[in-house]
């Protein structure tokens, strides 16, 4: 056998290798499919690298720095985390966003379930409400923190509900701790629709046998809610977690426009001090540190949470 029947194959051996000329047509084919793949999808990297990478390495940088618009520029390496992690305002603020995102988040998944249980089934009634209860979570979240401005003014459909069970007109936006449960009410009354309809399509999901084998097995609807419909909502479950918790812990229009992070720093999360110090005191250096941090905190939780989603079902 010579060198040359070795280096070219024949027959279906030189078919798979495209050696054929149908073989060179698919292969140039499939170099314009990469090259037109990378034509189109060039805008969006371009866009990408444009408004998330480069704001991202220019606030790592920031974060590094004593920037400010009336002073000049100075390299002060580490020391803007060291102020931030000896800072009580900072641990205060994160504390903060920690209870406000898990309160928000925990209460409204529980509320969305215990909605979307009895909106599975089709009718024309069952839509109606699923539109109603979903019309919050298409509002514009500057709107829907005026609205509940208005709602928690003195004398305001807040004070009248709880009248009606004798209570008097409450300090809703001015008591520390009042100020936390009505920034919540509003946020969960925001999103339950949104998680809502996200249920529905994962119930929706679940295969009608296994409801069916349980009825014959005698199970109850509690043991079947448990075994069956927990689990097959799980990545469901998981999903909403994480928009939830990505949306808590950057609530930055509420606190702001409803309390302005107060009173006395009771509803300052995060990204309202980072606000703070960057546009009220100039200390953007300071406030890269911030968000350096804050996006740390989700990419941590997000990474966990994928982790969660990449593990077998049972």
């Amino acid at each position: 056998m010579t060198l040359s029947a070795i280096a070219e194959p024949t027959g279906a051996a030189g078919l798979a290798t495209g050696g054929t000329p149908a073989g060179r047509r698919k292969r140039t084919l499939r170099v314009v499919q990469r090259r037109a793949g990378l034509g189109l999808s060039s805008v969006a990297i371009i866009l990408f690298i444009a408004f998330w990478v480069a704001p991202l390495i220019a606030t790592l940088m920031l974060s590094f720095t004593d920037y400010g618009l009336s002073r000049e520029t100075s390299w002060v390496g580490f020391a803007n985390y060291e102020r931030m992690f000896g800072n009580d305002e900072f641990w205060n603020s994160l504390g903060v966003t920690v209870v406000f995102t898990f309160f928000a988040v925990g209460p409204t998944l529980a509320l969305a379930l215990l909605l979307a249980l009895p909106l599975v089934k089709p009718g024309r009634v069952v839509t109606a409400i699923r539109a109603a209860i979903f019309i919050p979570a298409v509002m514009p979240l500057v709107a829907a923190s005026l609205l509940w401005q208005v709602i928690y003014q003195t004398g305001g459909v807040a004070d009248q509900v709880v009248g009606l069970v004798g209570l008097g007109p409450q300090p809703w936006l001015k008591d520390p701790q009042l100020a936390v449960v009505s920034l919540l009410i509003m946020v969960i009354w925001k999103y339950v629709g949104l998680y809502v309809i996200i249920f529905i399509a994962g119930l929706q999901a679940i295969p009608g046998n296994l409801y069916e084998a349980a009825a014959i097995d005698g199970a109850r609807p509690l043991r079947t809610f448990f075994l069956i419909t927990v689990p097959q909502l799980r990545r469901t479950f998981l999903f909403v977690i994480i928009v939830g918790v990505t949306g808590a812990v950057q609530a930055f229009v509420p606190a702001y426009l409803l309390t302005k992070g107060g009173p006395v720093d009771a509803t300052q999360v995060l990204p309202l001090l980072l606000f703070n110090n960057a546009f009220l005191f100039s200390r953007f250096g300071y406030a890269s540190a911030i968000a350096i941090v804050l996006l740390a905190l989700l990419l941590v939780f997000a990474f966990l949470q994928f982790k969660l989603v990449d593990e077998p079902e049972d």
